[in-house]
């Protein structure tokens, strides 16, 4: 298996040319598939890009994990995906990586208010912004391009 790399994205709108140049051609270093890293990660991001009531505050220690999560600057390791994030196996990754381009297009046009996290609490748009970044280089980082 190959080796993870450590990837860092500033904006979203660099994800998407990362993804096309895996689906060119890559090997694994992790479990998931590039098709369910994308189906994951569109995931993610289209729920975050739907309006929802206001979120409110964070309390004392949602504000302590958020700002200790965005003072790391990477996605921390070894923690299990949800199971309604895990994704499925046998996915297509023409269809995944054009449905995870279509979710960073949505959010990116988003208005908020934006939903809670649910270990991190209410989010601003530029901090589910850095999250999401922060979450594609994390998964991105297990597919190495041939």
């Amino acid at each position: 298996m190959a080796e993870r790399r450590i990837i860092v994205f500033q904006d979203l709108a660099e994800v998407m040319p990362e993804v096309e140049r895996l689906v060119a051609g890559h090997s694994p270093a992790g479990n998931w598939s590039l098709a369910q890293i994308c189906h994951h990660l569109g995931t993610t991001i289209r729920l975050t890009a739907r309006p929802v009531p206001e979120a409110g505050v964070p309390t004392a220690q949602q504000a302590t994990l958020r700002d200790g999560f965005f003072g790391l600057g990477a996605f921390p390791n070894g923690r299990a995906s949800p199971a309604p994030f895990v994704p499925p196996e046998g996915l297509d990754l023409a269809k995944e990586a054009a449905a995870l381009g279509d979710a960073i297009k949505r959010f990116a046009t988003a208005q908020g208010p934006f939903p809670a996290h649910p270990m991190l609490g209410p989010l601003t748009g530029d901090q589910w912004h850095r999250f999401h970044t922060m979450h594609a280089a994390h998964h991105l980082g297990f597919v190495v391009p041939a």
